[in-house]
């Protein structure tokens, strides 16, 4: 089933790599955001099914700080991130977030359909 999906990181290169590989899994992808506030922005605008963020987006709000704002009823969201911690893992599943670890592709692919 192909779902929408907003795909939000700082680094130009993981969001070319989790379009293409997101796109090949069949999924849609309606926006991409470089920054939190543009990630939530894009959320707000195009509703998507999953919201997948990155956790360190530069200045401003956090990827766990997206997580917390971004809740709408029957929104996903996977915080794909290279910092996996207990600390990050308790916050972000606080949020309603799941903690993938950056280049578990596999991981992020079930996180994404659920």
């Amino acid at each position: 089933m192909a779902l929408r999906l907003v795909l939000v990181d700082n680094d130009e290169a993981v969001l070319d790599l989790l379009q293409l590989d997101m796109r090949l899994e069949g999924h849609d992808i309606v926006a991409t955001a470089l920054n939190g506030a543009d990630g939530l922005a894009a959320c707000e605008e195009h509703a998507p099914d999953t919201l997948i963020v990155d956790l360190r987006l530069g200045p401003g709000i956090n990827g766990l700080e997206v997580a917390r704002r971004v809740r709408r009823p029957g929104l996903r969201v996977v915080l794909y991130t290279n910092y996996v911690t207990p600390n990050v893992v308790n916050e972000a599943n606080a949020a309603g977030a799941t903690v993938i670890e950056k280049g578990n592709l596999y991981g992020l692919r079930q996180a994404v359909v659920g």
